[in-house]
């Protein structure tokens, strides 16, 4: 799909078993945005001039990011339903209702995606031992943010707007 300013994303889908009742993965094949971490490194070449690459960070380090990013995202959508909580209160208890709309927001549901990858190796025995032994490990490889796809109404009916982002912390609320 692209690149920001600190992750990769790339398109994938999601199938869990059991499907949760609710957040993300509800059905198979769930369509979803796969998100990793990286960090930039400038180099020169001979003539002076300077190229960008991009790497990955080791994996103790891309799971310690994400993981405070999904931790992030939980207490914000907490945070988010009890103000809705509170505003729902209010008007019931209000004699009036208010004079303005109440926008509905939400954050994207996301979840964070572990690899692991199976390798096998075959020991050889001595001659006082069992010929072969067949040694199976399983290895941490990857980690991923994932977060629902946002998809827009073809028909019109809803827009999409992006309040808030990397580039910009502040609302953006004019666009």
């Amino acid at each position: 799909i692209g690149i920001g300013a600190f992750k990769t994303v790339h398109p994938g889908w999601l199938t869990l078993s059991p499907l949760p009742s609710n957040g993300l993965g509800v059905w198979t094949q769930q369509d979803v945005v796969v998100k990793q971490p990286f960090h930039r490194n400038s180099s020169h070449d001979a003539a002076g001039s300077s190229t960008l690459k991009i790497s990955h960070y080791a994996l103790t380090d891309e799971l310690k990011q994400l993981l405070k990013e999904s931790n992030v995202l939980y207490w914000a959508k907490a945070l988010l339903n009890f103000t809705y909580e509170y505003i729902d209160y209010c008007i019931d208890a209000a004699s009036t209702p208010p004079s303005f709309q109440i926008p509905c927001v939400h954050f994207v549901e996301a979840g964070i995606a572990l690899a692991f990858s199976h390798h096998s190796s075959n020991i050889q025995g001595t001659s006082t031992q069992a010929p072969i032994v067949n040694v199976k490990a399983v290895m941490f490889s990857a980690v991923y943010l994932l977060e629902e796809q946002v998809t827009f109404d073809p028909t019109g009916d809803e827009t999409f707007t992006k309040f808030i982002h990397n580039k910009d912390c502040g609302p953006s609320l004019d666009e």
